[in-house]
């Protein structure tokens, strides 16, 4: 794992190298972490889904 970044309603986890042949972005929802709270849904990123360009290197390297 390297990116990191947290907001008000989540923490992104990126992963450069895996899975996927680019990389790969997690959103985790901080009511899945926060005590009481909900189970919602984690949304992934990746290279090529979602209008994401399907090109490049080293995808969720840096996540903001």
């Amino acid at each position: 794992m390297r990116g990191i970044h947290y907001t008000g309603t989540h923490l992104y986890l990126g992963m450069p190298y895996g899975p996927g042949s680019y990389g790969t972005v997690y959103a985790l929802p901080l009511s899945n972490v926060t005590a009481g709270g909900s189970n919602a849904a984690i949304t992934t990123y990746q290279p090529g889904q979602g209008g994401l360009p399907a090109t490049g290197g080293r995808f969720g390297y840096v996540v903001r």
